[in-house]
């Protein structure tokens, strides 16, 4: 791998490292705003022209703070390596522009711009931002803590799965042990609600690029949320080609009993 002479590194602080994920999400907030054509690019199949406009304009908010980029509409921009413990000094962020953009084109206001910088320890720095009103924001440190619009997340007991309200993504299995389900259509988001206690759990019925997760996941896992891949692949990596299958619970029980029901479905 090259050399990186980036000016955020994985030496640069907590501080600095969220202050450029910030500039990156209000960029993304105020061209969402914006944005009226809501068509296809007819590039990649089920991409938005709006997502090529926001995702031009955060990589433009990042560029002058010299990391590296992997972003779900460009691609690796800068220097990416295939492994994140690979990066050494350097760091990377993890971006995806709109994370819900159905939703965006159909007026439904659950969409978000989700966040992560990475370093050769992993996820160490998360923002994921509503892109409507109210903006709602939340943001996570490694080791530190996350916040939602600034009141910290706290662990919560787990509930019995029979009682649990689960976010889901994709057909939902035929067999459902829960009380009741949510399929809202922003990964970043339902697993920031889970963060938060408004969701019990979450199960991924289909497939995600690291970038519609990986921000919610340290964002989850500061709240004491905890997370795997249905399959038992790491979830942090640095391809754009490969998927996951991310799980989401409060409690060991509840996490295995969805992996179970995922591998079950499959």
């Amino acid at each position: 791998m090259a050399e990186l002479t980036s000016v955020l590194k994985s030496s640069s602080s907590d501080e600095e490292i969220l202050y450029a994920l910030r500039q990156g999400a209000g960029i993304a907030q105020a061209v969402a705003s914006t944005v009226t054509d809501w068509s296809f690019s007819g590039a990649v199949s089920g991409q938005y022209r709006a997502d090529l406009s926001v995702n031009d304009a955060v990589l433009g908010a990042l560029s002058g703070f010299g990391c590296g980029v992997l972003s779900e509409e460009s691609g690796a921009t800068g220097v990416v390596p295939g492994n994140y413990k690979e990066l050494g000094e350097g760091l990377v962020v993890v971006v995806d522009p709109i994370d819900g953009s159905t939703n965006a084109s159909r007026g439904i206001p659950w969409f978000a711009t989700a966040l992560c910088a990475v370093d050769h320890l992993g996820p160490r720095v998360a923002v994921v931002a509503q892109l409507c009103a109210p903006h709602v924001e939340y943001i996570a440190i490694r080791g530190k803590g996350a916040w939602r619009n600034g009141v910290p997340l706290v662990s919560r007991a787990e509930r019995p799965l029979s009682e649990s309200v689960i976010g889901i993504s994709g057909p939902p299995p035929a067999v459902r042990p829960w009380w009741q389900f949510r399929a809202l259509g922003s990964a970043a988001l339902d697993l920031c609600l889970v963060a938060e206690g408004a969701l019990d759990g979450y199960l991924d019925c289909d497939t995600h690029g690291v970038w519609d997760y990986l921000a919610s996941l340290l964002i989850c896992q500061e709240a004491g949320v905890l997370l795997a891949d249905a399959d038992g692949q790491e979830l942090c990596h640095l391809s754009h080609s490969e998927r996951r299958t991310p799980v989401a619970a409060r409690g060991g029980a509840n996490l295995q009993a969805l992996r179970d029901l995922r591998a079950a479905s499959s």
